[in-house]
């Protein structure tokens, strides 16, 4: 279960790249390694804070916590667009940088700040953030402990780099669906996901 909850909040990060392939921007080898380790790196220090924290919980409740996890950012995923444009209606320069990470969320073309065409590390961290935060509440809901997390880790991290690089592939050749379609899904994918893992 834990490997599809990988594929599941994936799904933006490949989403992402699809959208720069449609515009036209490269994303070059060492700024898809910079998207891979923030999307896995989240769902690593998400899934070790939750084993660290609540380490004496019974499965049950463990279960439990993956199940609000996964359905909380399901909710998100459906309403992430609304919440984005809130955010960016904000004034407070507190804010600026979640503005930006607002406006990357909404378009994912504008992460390439400088127009070149070409994916910086700065860059692909700056789109990898916003769209990675469903890895940081998806860690939530997996159920491997220990120092089992870091192979999982290390496919995380290995599925993420080739996310990003067959997703701006398929940006090249196929037009994305729209930003709703994209968010019904993966949301829809995540609360299936939350109700699996409680059942089963």
């Amino acid at each position: 279960m834990d490997f599809f909850i990988i594929i599941a909040v994936t799904m933006d990060v490949m989403f992402a790249a699809m959208a720069c392939g449609t515009s036209d921007i490269w994303i070059p080898w060492y700024s898809r390694l910079c998207m891979a380790a923030v999307s896995s790196g989240f769902l690593l220090v998400s899934a070790a804070g939750k084993n660290i924290l609540f380490d004496d919980l019974p499965e049950l409740y463990i279960r439990l916590l993956g199940f609000f996890a996964l359905m909380l950012i399901g909710l998100m995923q459906l309403c992430g667009d609304h919440i984005s444009l809130a955010v960016q209606r904000t004034k407070s320069r507190w804010l600026a940088p979640l503005r930006t990470g607002a406006a990357v969320f909404l378009d994912h073309a504008q992460a390439d700040k400088d127009n070149s065409k070409v994916l910086s590390p700065a860059e692909a961290i700056v789109l990898a953030v916003p769209v990675s935060i469903d890895s940081l509440i998806g860690g939530l809901g997996i159920l491997t402990e220990g120092l089992a997390l870091l192979p999982l880790f290390g496919i995380a991290f290995v599925w993420n780099f080739f996310a990003v690089w067959y997703g701006r592939w398929f940006g090249t050749k196929l037009p994305i669906p729209g930003e709703k379609a994209r968010s019904m899904a993966c949301g829809f994918a995540l609360m299936a996901l939350g109700i699996c893992k409680l059942v089963l």
